[in-house]
């Protein structure tokens, strides 16, 4: 016994019916490119003040473990501090043993820079009340009072985020 089979008409979809899709898909994806875009700049500027709170902490836990003067500051050239508030260019971890705000030579226990950040993205601003950060064998501040660093960004409804660095070496967001 043969049984007859039959094909009841092809499966699949028409190109018509894949063009709407894409075209739906298209739609959807311009909408949410916006907050993807917001998404990536908050991203950005809370690495950027989580890396910059890291090597804040670092240097005052070299300077209080070397029992030496520790500098935070910003560069330009990324050997050496320089006197700008505006951070955005980068900035450096060094070793000032002589106190003269300004990166010692690198020697063969205390290379400088200890650490060394390059440049924020062009999104952000990094400014700073006071350049370089100091901090001291005991981990302080010293007279020199506090600083207070700045991290914007330029989109739509960025928010400036700051730290806070003590006369007594705390940092706080």
């Amino acid at each position: 016994m043969w049984r007859s089979f039959q094909l009841k008409g092809q499966a699949g979809f028409t190109l018509v019916e894949l063009l709407i899709v894409i075209a739906i898909a298209a739609i959807l994806a311009s909408l949410a490119a916006p907050s993807f875009t917001s998404l990536m700049n908050d991203t950005r500027q809370g690495s950027a003040q989580s890396q910059l709170l890291a090597d804040l902490n670092r240097a005052r836990s070299e300077a209080i473990k070397r029992n030496a003067r520790v500098l935070v500051c910003n560069t330009t050239d990324g050997a050496a501090c320089s006197a700008l508030t505006n951070w955005s260019t980068g900035w450096l971890v060094c070793f000032d043993v002589d106190g003269d705000n300004n990166c010692d030579s690198t020697s063969a226990t205390d290379p400088n820079p200890v650490v060394l950040r390059g440049a924020l993205h062009s999104s952000l601003t990094l400014t700073a009340s006071a350049t370089p950060v100091r901090y001291n064998p005991n981990g302080t501040q010293g007279g020199g009072g506090g600083v207070t660093l700045s991290l914007a960004g330029s989109w739509d409804g960025a928010q400036t985020k700051t730290l806070a660095v003590s006369a007594t070496g705390n940092i706080s967001r």
